[in-house]
């Protein structure tokens, strides 16, 4: 993923009459990634639409409630322990096998 940074860097070089192929190493991006934000004028921010949707259903959504009072009664439980918490109290479920949810909230 291209940054602000960069694209700005490679505004920078362009600009000291650097070819594109020059400016591309120089701003550590593909040429022709370079090619399209030089075209483009803009920042990849200013680019990248803002994603509104899900991309996978919630597995914990019908046991957020839950978790959410344990963290309020113990703001120190780590994911882990709240994970064992939910398999204990719902074995098998497939709420209890996604580990990496947790991990990434």
């Amino acid at each position: 993923m291209v940054t602000d940074r960069q694209v700005k860097r490679l505004w920078r070089v362009l600009s000291s009459g650097k070819v594109l192929a020059q400016a591309a190493d120089k701003a550590n991006m593909d040429e022709k990634t370079a090619r399209k934000y030089r075209d483009l004028g803009r920042l990849p921010s200013e680019v990248a639409p803002d994603r509104s949707w899900r991309t996978r259903e919630d597995p914990f959504a019908e046991v957020w409630p839950e978790v959410y009072e344990q963290l309020q009664e113990a703001s120190g439980l780590e994911a882990k322990t709240l994970l064992v918490w939910l398999q204990g109290k719902y074995p098998g479920s497939s709420t209890t096998r996604s580990c990496a949810v947790f991990s990434e909230g």
